[in-house]
């Protein structure tokens, strides 16, 4: 009996920790959706950074590219005369012309002209979009340009008014898609003075802002490469690692399901063992025979309903009964027959008696109730 019991005890905590939970799909399910959320983040966050790189990079090369620019064009805006050579590209300014000193003619007879700075920062800035500085153009602006064509757009226009307030740089990602432009402008700041007018009037000292544009497709190709490489690195990993994770929670979850079975046919055997317990202990008790208790259950629940009664201050009654002439029935008829009388006694006192009444076979022909 010591032993059903630990049985019964190991069985109700295994049915407690019911392996049912673990062997559903769903807990196999969450660990994938884990490892589909990490691969995802490392992606989004990969191709950020090269983004966010790729963006600065054109940063810093705008910057090196205005900085040189910005040099030739505050050089040619602090110095009183500058001459170039007449040619197409370098023609003479129409509406300096009647002011003196705009031609020179050399000793081995080369004719220059006088440069103003509106048209030296002019000509840098064309310079520099015609030799295109890789995929990048450069452009010159103003608040109020000599040269309708140099009218600033809304964002430079915007910029130039954050230039006037003390900014000193300013970078945007303008557009969207393939038309996205990559901009960067910096302030054109010169005390010196141009070229009088003819009138006599002196113009307003240089100023505006250096633009550096560049097409954010141009980026991209470059950049293309690298991003399907980690598009097909982290593809790969995700699913080398997805494979190896299905396999080990197919295996985990095998193993589980044998538990669970195992915990199942477990669970059947201690309820057989139960069953049996309970036949074994009402065997005890039981006679064979007639089915009524015996003497050693009589005398259990004699103690039981004694001491009831004595709580209770009731009487318990016994009556003793035994048959009589039961030698000469064996005898006679033989030990079947007398059996057959047996149980029909005890078929007798059922009837007569109450279900709450205690009816026992205290042993051969001897019966009691209590």
């Amino acid at each position: 009996i010591a032993g059903l019991l630990d049985l019964r005890s190991e069985g109700a905590f295994v049915n407690r920790f019911s392996f049912s939970s673990l062997g559903s799909r769903r807990i196999f399910a969450f660990p994938l959706l884990v490892w589909i959320v990490l691969a995802s983040a490392s992606l989004i966050w990969n191709i950020h950074a090269i983004r966010q790189n790729t963006l600065a990079n054109f940063v810093s090369e705008a910057q090196t590219l205005t900085q040189v620019a910005l040099s030739t064009i505050l050089w040619a805006a602090h110095h009183e005369r500058v001459y170039v050579p007449l040619t197409e590209w370098v023609p003479m300014e129409p509406y300096y012309a009647k002011l003196p000193e705009m031609e020179v003619v050399t000793a081995g007879g080369l004719r220059l002209t006088r440069m103003s700075h509106y048209a030296i920062v002019r000509q840098v800035a064309e310079q520099a979009n015609f030799q295109g500085w890789g995929r990048k153009s450069i452009r010159v602006t103003s608040l109020q340009p000599a040269n309708p064509v140099n009218a600033p757009d809304d964002w430079e226009r915007e910029t130039l008014e954050q230039f006037q307030a003390g900014q000193t740089e300013r970078f945007a990602v303008i557009g969207a898609g393939a038309d996205a432009l990559l901009v960067y402008m910096v302030p054109i700041r010169s005390t010196a003075q141009p070229l009088p007018s003819p009138t006599g009037l002196m113009q307003p000292p240089i100023s505006g802002g250096l633009s550096v544009i560049e097409s954010a497709g141009s980026r991209l190709a470059l950049i293309r490469p690298q991003i399907v490489s980690i598009v097909v690195t982290h593809a790969v990993a995700f699913v080398a690692v997805a494979t190896a994770m299905l396999l080990l929670l197919a295996r985990l979850r095998r193993q589980w399901l044998d538990l669970e079975r195992l915990s199942s046919e477990q669970q059947r055997i201690i309820a057989k063992l139960a069953a049996s317990e309970a036949k074994l202990e009402e065997m005890a008790v039981t006679d064979e025979l007639t089915g009524l208790k015996n003497r050693r259950g009589f005398f259990l629940l004699a103690e039981q309903q004694t001491k009831a009664a004595n709580r209770e201050n009731i009487k318990v009654a016994f009556i003793f009964i035994d048959l009589d002439g039961m030698k000469a029935v064996n005898d006679q008829y033989g030990h079947g027959e007398g059996d057959k009388a047996l149980v029909a006694t005890a078929n007798i006192l059922r009837n007569t008696f109450r279900e709450s009444d205690v009816i026992a076979r205290l042993g051969g022909d001897e019966f009691v109730v209590m």
